[in-house]
């Protein structure tokens, strides 16, 4: 509910341009109100200037009154969303911020959020093993099309915005019939597949995929007849010949081939191993807004101009280089959007994150991943290594005309395999000259300085909207700013959210400014930039005031409302507001949906104030911080699907009023991928801020991530963590803490395989387990010092172990303890070859996990099982149980138990001669790979080994 109404409002773009609030619909007003609406709403909880909105609704040709009208349109449309709104009450869901304005809009609560969502959800279950589930998320996507986009809405901004979403939801319907394709249901999409082709002949690959459902059908003599059709359409109507993987296709078909390698006899809900797909011809536009007018950097634009026209043939390399907060990305994007005409194939973009303090840089690895995704490489066939991903990444783009943006860079080497080619063009950004990469790839350099001193004043003048009247005050304020485009951004909104206030009364608050921060200011240690922060501030409402120096606090490398609110001892809506409000004034920008960060050197900022502040403001506002991360990471880490061993007690001095949504493993996972990087932060503050009361966070904290460190098989990290959190628990001096510690110590070191420090760490947790008097503890601690005996090689004395850790289990009455004691009593017997022995335990433990809800475990017994099972001749219950393992691991959405049964499923295929292993090693081997597991070079060397044998 809200307070403009009584319901939510929900906005629709996929079909008519509709607002609707308690199901009636909005009215919206005329057609150029509409087209602001659709601007403002596809920017959604981004700020939009007057110009942006005057260019996307008018076009070269704005009327003499286009800014009176932008104005007028803008207090119809809060009229007609807020209509509860007092007549001079501050506007709540449009508000005006700078020269321009924002639309607050709710999370999922327009139809096109909706759409992605699903479709994200859809790439997820076919990347986990699920395609059928994954057809099913894309038909509810898809269904929440009710016709053209943005309907009703004129102008040149919603033609160029309908044809993208137009090409958006043909390139998901081709993604549904591959899905349908690979469960054995191409007979179902001829019909469908058939009009497809109709309405768009020219995309290649609506053709392949209506040749393979025809296949698929019995029906190869009307797939080789589209195969002619197909290429009788695109040499008439582009002059080209169907591209390689047609061709292949129709040599498949003419051959008696079966284009499938593998097809299923039915539908199911795993892959059955089918080849790469050819990616769909997706013209990707991902360039981030940039503005209209640039101020200041006319030669700039003109040398990157003539490098251009001097390389008409593609394959340009451009760095855009120079000092920190001086404009190189809003160089480097304006002149990208200029030249986009000239580059039709698409563009391509991506923060290499090279300077953030709180972020690790972007590897070359994960940046071809996800340029080979946005190109239409499904995940599951994206290779394992940076090299074979590169050359897939030029292979896709070759004759393709692009422009490829590289934003942040730190060095040359991570650079190189991103390069395209010819005739691409490469825009880099970076502090740094990269003469490596003029070496290697003799790019050009434009250099970047500060503005001078007329385009200073002009930028403060636009942003400010102030005219020429205080020339002489915007001289004196541009020189204090130094010509540094953040400090007179930063310096100009603070004239632009205060209209009455004067520059000369600005200029004099900075030159009244005593201690400026010399950390915030160029190389020669101008400070000039923390006095224009100052002023910034001091213009805030007292809550985005004091958040402002809290989030020095904060020692991770981004922030929600909701940890803001815990700190402040605010309402998740108030702190919404409050970060809101710093975005708008250039303090604070938003990575990604209610993510905020700052820009380095306001971070620099931040943390100067938060030492400002009063010993027990900061000691409190930092202990609610952590009280924060340990609730919540104790409420994920209870919805993963690995039970919890042991049971600490996790209860924070000041439990968070109000906390993120988290209902099932999914996520609970989600939210632990998203804030790990300021859990693993908060946990080493809390160990080294001196804070007695801060080391139970110091320890617990390591132990909620554990889990879920475990399921995505990242050891160094969890090694890393959990020796830090030892030496807290010693210094705590208590047992429990020390025992868990120890013992999640000893699992981190042997998942590295240090098995002598681990059998220590074991059996100084037992010692501790024992003289508590914890049985359940000992059970656990008996239990890993036989698995560390048994790797040793030691296997009389591991048995013992075991047998007295089930006896132990059982008297603390401990099923998940009796469960882990079997199952492992059964992998000793399997390898000393007692395989009738080893398949009783395991049975046995597969249902006592079943029992206690612990999927990964049964998921891993029944994997252990199927090695059994096939080593005593039980071949058809060993395919079974090897299924059965793969089904239990998807459920639990763990990418490592996933791997493993992959793995397992494949050995058992090669010992029976069945085909398939192949596929489900490399599914297996590109899960560890992503996890950066070890068990990868083991599953690399038998795919190896079986590739060969199928060459031979």
């Amino acid at each position: 509910m809200d307070k403009h109404g009584g319901e939510h409002l929900r906005f629709e773009v996929l079909g008519l341009l509709r607002a609707v609030r308690g199901g009636e619909e909005v009215d919206l007003g005329a057609a150029k109100q509409r087209a602001v609406l659709a601007v403002l709403l596809l920017a959604r909880n981004t700020p939009v200037s007057r110009d942006q909105i005057i260019e996307a609704v008018w076009g070269d040709h704005p009327p003499s009154s286009a800014v009176n009208l932008v104005q007028t349109y803008v207090a119809g449309l809060r009229r007609a969303l807020e209509p509860s709104r007092a007549r001079r009450a501050p506007a709540e869901l449009l508000t005006s911020v700078g020269d321009g304005y924002l639309l607050r809009v709710e999370r999922n609560a327009v139809d096109l959020e909706d759409f992605e969502r699903r479709v994200a959800a859809a790439a997820r279950l076919r990347a986990s093993g699920d395609p059928v589930s994954a057809a099913a998320e894309l038909d509810g996507a898809l269904e929440l099309w009710r016709g053209e986009p943005l309907g009703g809405v004129v102008g040149l901004f919603a033609e160029v915005e309908r044809g993208r979403l137009v090409e958006r939801r043909l390139a998901v319907l081709e993604d549904r019939a591959e899905l349908m394709l690979l469960i054995g249901r191409g007979a179902e999409l001829v019909p469908s597949l058939t009009s497809l082709v109709g309405e768009h002949p020219l995309r290649e690959r609506g053709h392949g995929l209506l040749m393979r459902a025809l296949c698929q059908a019995g029906r190869q003599a009307e797939a080789l007849a589209a195969y002619r059709e197909a290429r009788a359409v695109l040499v008439e109507e582009l002059g080209v010949e169907p591209g390689p993987e047609l061709r292949k296709l129709h040599q498949a078909v003419l051959a008696g081939d079966n284009p499938e390698p593998e097809p299923p006899t039915r539908p199911m809900a795993l892959p059955a191993g089918a080849e790469p797909v050819p990616p769909s011809p997706i013209t990707p536009a991902q360039l981030p807004r940039a503005s209209v007018t640039l101020i200041g950097r006319d030669g700039e634009l003109e040398r990157l101009d003539g490098l251009l026209a001097d390389h008409p043939d593609g394959g340009l390399v451009l760095v855009v280089t120079g000092p920190a907060g001086v404009g190189k990305t809003a160089l480097a994007l304006h002149w990208a959007n200029r030249v986009r005409e000239d580059f039709p194939d698409g563009q391509l973009y991506v923060d290499l994150h090279g300077y953030d303090p709180n972020q690790e840089p972007l590897g070359a690895g994960e940046v071809l991943n996800r340029f080979l995704r946005t190109l239409g490489v499904p995940s599951p066939d994206i290779p394992v290594t940076v090299e074979e991903r590169s050359a897939l990444f030029r292979t896709l783009i070759a004759d393709r005309r692009m422009i490829v943006m590289l934003d942040n860079a730190r060095g040359s080497t991570e650079l190189l395999p991103l390069l395209p080619g010819p005739p691409s063009c490469v825009v880099v950004t970076s502090r740094r000259r990269l003469v490596g990469l003029v070496a290697h790839a003799e790019a050009r350099l434009v250099e970047l300085d500060m503005l001078d001193l007329d385009a200073a004043v002009a930028v403060v003048g636009r942003v400010a909207g102030r005219d020429g009247t205080e020339s002489a005050a915007l001289r004196r304020l541009a020189v204090l700013c130094d010509g540094l485009p953040l400090a007179l951004r930063i310096a100009a909104a603070r004239l632009a959210v205060s209209p009455t206030l004067k520059v000369a009364e600005l200029v004099a608050e900075l030159d009244d400014e005593h201690g400026r921060l010399a950390a915030l200011g160029l190389e020669d240690e101008d400070s000039t930039v923390r006095a224009a922060l100052d002023a910034s501030r001091r213009a805030l409402s007292p809550l985005p005031a004091r958040l402002l120096a809290l989030l020095g606090l904060h020692p991770g490398p981004d922030v929600t409302a909701f940890v803001v609110a815990a700190m402040a001892r605010v309402r998740v809506s108030e702190a919404q507001r409050a970060l809101d409000a710093l975005t708008a004034a250039n303090l604070l920008s938003l990575n990604e949906t209610g993510r905020y960060g700052a820009h380095d050197l306001v971070r620099v900022y931040t943390r100067t104030l938060a030492a400002e502040l009063a010993p027990d403001e900061r000691g409190s506002a930092t202990s609610l911080m952590l009280d924060y991360y340990l609730h919540c990471a104790d409420l994920a880490d209870g919805q993963l699907p690995v039970a919890r061993g042991n049971s600490v007690r996790v209860a924070p001095e000041h439990k968070p009023a109000e906390v993120p949504k988290l209902t099932g493993s999914a996520e609970a996972i989600a939210w632990l991928e998203a804030e790990q990087g300021n859990i693993i932060a908060a946990a080493e503050l809390a160990a080294e801020g001196g804070e007695r009361a801060w080391l139970v966070h110091a320890w617990q904290l390591p132990y909620a991530l554990s889990r879920f460190f475990w399921l995505r098989a990242d050891r160094s990290t969890w090694l890393r963590m959990t020796e830090t959190a030892l030496k807290a628990a010693a210094e705590l001096g208590d047992p429990e803490a020390r025992f868990v510690m120890l013992f999640n110590s000893g699992i981190a070191l042997a998942q590295v395989g240090r098995v002598d420090e681990s059998l220590v760490r074991h059996r100084e947790a037992l010692e501790v387990a024992r003289a508590s008097g914890d049985v359940n503890a000992q059970a656990r601690a008996l239990t890993t010092v036989a698995d560390m005996l048994q790797g040793l090689g030691r296997v009389d004395e591991s048995e013992a172990s075991y047998r007295e850790a089930l006896e132990a289990s059982r008297l603390a009455g401990s099923r998940w303890a009796e469960a882990n004691a079997h199952h492992n009593l059964g992998l000793l017997h399997l390898a000393t070859r007692r395989y009738g022995e080893a398949g009783t335990w395991l049975r046995a433990a597969v249902g006592m996990y079943r029992e206690v809800g612990e999927q990964c475990g049964e998921s891993t017994c029944h994997a252990d099982l199927a090695m059994v099972l096939l080593e005593s001749g039980e071949h058809a219950e060993a395919v079974t149980s090897a299924r059965t393992a793969l089904s239990v691991a998807s459920a639990a959405a763990s990418p490592y138990h996933l791997a493993v049964a992959h793995d397992r499923l494949a050995i058992v295929f090669e010992r029976q001669g069945l085909p398939g292993a192949v596929a489900h090693w490399q599914r297996a081997l590109a899960l560890f790979t992503e996890l950066n597991a070890p068990e990868a070079d083991q599953v690399r060397a038998r795919l190896a080994r079986a590739r060969a044998a199928t060459a031979v």
